[in-house]
């Protein structure tokens, strides 16, 4: 015997859409996420662009990750960078999946530091006459 499930099906005439932006604010319990597109773009020719905000519902079925391991929507703070992928219903926008940014630490390269004191810099020698 199945148990029954509180995550409303999601209706077949949904548009699936996707926003990439940042996130505004999370809900303490995790149930919702506020996102902000990151590109200005009119919705129609002629129309001054705007950055859409979206507040997408988080249930069981929405698939949360960060880089590529899975994560609780709890994880998800303000100003994360993230794509999600979302389904408009009657009800609200209802998260499909939400893919957070990996924030890594960048170290500088050798090349943009230049050499280190160990290195000598090459000398020409002077040509034989």
């Amino acid at each position: 015997m199945t148990q029954p499930s509180t995550v409303a099906p999601v209706p077949p005439s949904a548009t699936a859409r996707a926003i990439v932006g940042q996130i505004v604010s999370v809900e303490k319990d995790g149930s919702a996420v506020q996102i902000r597109e990151s590109v200005s773009s009119a919705s129609q020719k002629g129309q001054l662009p705007v950055r859409r905000t979206v507040t997408l519902q988080i249930n069981a079925a929405t698939t949360i990750v960060r880089g590529k391991s899975p994560v609780a929507a709890s994880d998800l703070k303000p100003m994360d960078h993230v794509v999600a992928r979302y389904v408009e219903t009657p009800t609200g926008a209802i998260a499909q999946s939400i893919r957070a940014a990996d924030v890594v630490a960048r170290t500088p390269s050798s090349s943009q530091t230049g050499p280190s004191s160990s290195e000598a810099p090459a000398t020409a020698t002077p040509a034989a006459r």
